[in-house]
C-alpha cells in the first residue's frame, strides 16, 4: 500500500520537464516521428488527441523561435510534425472543426491546456516573435504574460482562418 500511495504522489506530483522532439544537423526526422510516435488515441478519443498533437505543434513553433530560428521557419518545421503526428496516428484534421469551421469547443479547451505546458517558453519566444509595435507600447513583463496566456487560442485561431478561407 505504501508503494502504491509513493507512486501515486510521484505521478501527480508537478515536475519542470523539458519537451520537444531532437533536432539534427538536417532538422526532424518527421518519418521516424510518423512510425514511431503513438497516441493513445483508442483510449482517449481522437478529439482528444488532435488535441495533444496542436499541442505539439505549438510548442514546436515556440521552441523553435526561442532557439533562433526566424518565426516563419519555425512555423514551417512546426506545420510539419503537426502533419506527421495527425498522418501517424491516422488523425484527420478536418473532424477537430465544427459546421462553422471553428475548432470544437472540447478540442479547444484541451489544446490550450496542453499549449500552456510550454508557457515558461512561450514568454521567452514572445519578444523575438513579436518584432514591431506600436509607437509608444513597450514590450515589458506583463505585456509578455498576457501575450503568453493569449497565444494558444492565438495558434489554435490560425487553423479556423485557414479552414474558413477553405
Amino acid at each position: 500500500m505504501k508503494k502504491f500511495i509513493a507512486l501515486a504522489l510521484l505521478l501527480i506530483s508537478p515536475v519542470a520537464s523539458i519537451a520537444g522532439f531532437p533536432e539534427g544537423k538536417n532538422g526532424y526526422d518527421l518519418e521516424k516521428l510518423e512510425k514511431s510516435f503513438r497516441l493513445p488515441c483508442d483510449e482517449i478519443g481522437n478529439d482528444d488527441c488532435i488535441a495533444r498533437v496542436f499541442g505539439v505543434g505549438a510548442c514546436t513553433w515556440i521552441f523553435g523561435i526561442k532557439n533562433g530560428k526566424e518565426p516563419s521557419d519555425a512555423l514551417r518545421i512546426a506545420d510539419q510534425v503537426l502533419i506527421a503526428l495527425l498522418k501517424g496516428n491516422n488523425l484527420d484534421i478536418n473532424s477537430a472543426f465544427n459546421l462553422e469551421g471553428s475548432i470544437k469547443e472540447n478540442i479547444k479547451k484541451e489544446s490550450t491546456y496542453r499549449i500552456n505546458f510550454c508557457k515558461a517558453e512561450t514568454k521567452l519566444a514572445i519578444p523575438k516573435l513579436i518584432k514591431k509595435l506600436p509607437e509608444g507600447i513597450e514590450l515589458d513583463e506583463e505585456r509578455i504574460e498576457n501575450l503568453a496566456t493569449v497565444f494558444p487560442l492565438q495558434y489554435l485561431s490560425m487553423f479556423e482562418v485557414m479552414r474558413k478561407r477553405k
